[in-house]
């Protein structure tokens, strides 16, 4: 008779790596990267200097390791409305309620992101990526809805794309636990709507 499969316990280095992560987490919330040393990381961790290079390469990687969790949950709960075609303002709604509430939580570690454009180093490729990705998925959604008869025809997809993630991305960093969260989704929600569709006629019964 077949048994059940048991969940692994976290092993000592899981608890290890995870508790350097939730120190820079904290950390990095109030904090640049530049001025958090490793001696640190691994001092709150309960770990050696040397035993937290056996987790993480770099304090960089410590960064991208959290990122790359928050990136996830981002487009996951993206995908409804990315994944979508036409005007849905529900999806997109959704979605940006989402992304506000990520950026209010976790806006030290995201704009940690934003400060490194342009340096070239590992956490730049990283996040030029992420953007990609998203681009990718923006773009390829307004080509379904130009398909579909929604949407204007000029600008090109991709430049409209990127267009309105710029948008997005930077009204969400600077004003993100600034403005009421209903009042910035609202915001983005007529902002992107008017950008992807034009005026949208007004729903009939």
């Amino acid at each position: 008779m077949p048994t059940l499969s048991r969940r692994r316990a976290p092993s000592k280095g899981d608890r290890r790596e995870q508790a350097i992560l939730d120190v820079a987490r904290e950390a990095l919330q109030h904090r640049s990267l530049a001025s958090l040393t490793v001696d640190e990381l691994a001092g709150g961790a309960g770990i050696s200097r040397s035993s937290f290079y056996f987790y993480f390469e770099s304090k960089s990687a410590v960064l991208t390791a959290l990122l790359d969790g928050l990136s996830a949950e981002l487009a996951a709960e993206n995908s409804p409305w990315l994944d979508g075609t036409g005007p849905d303002e529900p999806a997109l709604r959704a979605a940006l309620h989402h992304s506000v509430e990520l950026w209010r939580t976790s806006g030290g570690l995201l704009r940690q992101a934003n400060a490194v454009v342009g340096t070239g180093n590992e956490l730049d490729r990283w996040r030029s990526a992420v953007v990609e990705r998203g681009v990718r998925r923006l773009t390829a959604r307004i080509e379904r809805d130009r398909a579909a008869g929604w949407g204007v025809g000029a600008p090109a997809a991709a430049s409209l794309a990127r267009m309105t993630s710029a948008l997005r991305n930077a009204t969400l960093a600077e004003y993100a636990g600034v403005v009421p969260a209903e009042q910035l989704v609202d915001d983005l929600v007529v902002a992107m709507t008017r950008l992807l569709y034009g005026e949208i006629p007004p729903a009939t019964v």
